[in-house]
């Protein structure tokens, strides 16, 4: 016994066979509202793959016979996914953090000048007594000591109390940074976009030292002389490797290592720039070379074996933030040396004299005997 047969509503078994009639279902309303998300994602799709291609082709002109990484190129593809609306309405958030921030700073100090308007002239009157019973009490030095002191503590807080809630508001939760990503813990889609920052400034890097080694005539000596300054902000990023890519806590005994590991890996590239005027074709393709291992390395966290060259032997970079520090105590030194000339009362033929040995004084304490040499190499 056989089974029966099924067959659809109205269709004949001995008829010959046709066209098969259109049973779908409309479009559902979910569909259509991911028709536009789907067509967003292939749009960053083509995007992502333009941006590998164009690194690989760099590679390709400079004889540079390496694939890229997947570290490499999954960080490119994070940087410039997240570089377009994701990271345009992370600013705009931080955009209103910050002017939240500032309108409540406002409103204290509108606060506090109204009070001084008020009572201002009594108190006023008071601290400039104060301040002229100090200076009748003390040596001209222990006063200017004072008010220097006094005046630096002030700006110390004052730029405390305003910048440090905006700089963790506005970058560190809303931009995207390493803090963001460590503390916060995004999910693989809304990762920080400057963890990925030093990946895609050395892979426009790698494409400006391709351009160099095509370009011919002139073009050729302008674009490989502009090869130092291009680097400059990816060797800022390298400074701040273990930091920008999240991996080290904050003020962890690490940092002095890794400090240093970094500043030998930027005068190893300073060392090689060097050579670009000499013969560029060799020092450009080694540059590259050079850069695409820091690249491989950071996507993959070891900030800490950045190169393989043996880096025992060379000088470590200047730091930059005690190039700062030095700075700012060579101002402070020349503004407190002018205010104690000053009140030495010193004959007028003379005093001009006197600042001006202060402020070579100054100069040589601080920067050493070396700056006045770089001065007249300048």
């Amino acid at each position: 016994m056989t089974a029966p047969t099924i067959t659809e509503p109205g269709a004949d078994n001995n008829s010959a066979p046709g066209p098969t009639p259109n049973l779908a279902l409309p479009t559902s309303l979910r569909s259509r509202f991911a028709r536009p998300w789907r067509w967003w994602r292939r749009r960053l799709q083509v995007s992502d793959d333009k941006v590998i291609a164009e690194l690989s082709s760099a590679l390709e002109d400079l004889g540079i016979d390496r694939p890229i990484s997947a570290g490499v190129e999954s960080a490119l593809r994070r940087y410039n996914r997240h570089t377009g609306f994701w990271f345009t309405a992370r600013g705009f958030v931080a955009i209103i953090w910050v002017w939240f921030w500032a309108s409540w700073i406002l409103g204290m100090a509108t606060v506090a000048i109204q009070g001084m308007i008020t009572k201002g002239p009594d108190k006023a009157d008071i601290v400039i007594a104060k301040l002229t019973d100090l200076y009748g009490h003390t040596e001209p030095v222990v006063f200017w000591l004072y008010i220097t002191g006094g005046v630096m503590v002030f700006a110390v807080a004052s730029t405390a109390f305003v910048m440090i809630p905006a700089m963790i508001g506005a970058p560190k939760l809303f931009t995207g940074s390493p803090l963001a990503h460590r503390h916060i813990a995004p999910t693989g889609d809304r990762a920080p976009v400057q963890v990925y920052t030093p990946v895609y400034q050395i892979a426009e890097l790698i494409k400006h030292c391709a351009e160099a080694a095509t370009a011919t005539g002139e073009q050729r000596i302008y674009k490989t002389g502009d090869i130092p300054a291009q680097a400059n902000p990816a060797l800022k990023s390298i400074r701040r490797a273990y930091y920008m890519r999240g991996t080290v806590p904050l003020l962890t005994m690490r940092w002095g290592h890794l400090q240093e590991h970094a500043r030998k890996v930027v005068a190893r590239i300073h060392e090689l720039e060097h050579g670009l005027y000499r013969d560029p074709d060799p020092i450009l393709r080694e540059l590259a070379g050079k850069w695409l291992t820091i690249a491989e390395r950071y996507a993959e966290g070891r900030v800490g074996a950045l190169l393989d060259d043996d880096l025992s032997e060379v000088e470590p970079a200047r730091s930059l933030v005690r190039d700062r520090l030095r700075d700012a105590l060579a101002v402070v030194l020349t503004v407190g040396a002018v205010f104690f000339t000053a009140s030495l009362e010193l004959p007028q033929a003379i005093e001009g004299y006197v600042i001006s040995a202060t402020a070579v004084g100054v100069l040589l304490l601080v920067y050493g005997s070396g700056a006045i040499l770089d001065l007249r190499r300048r």
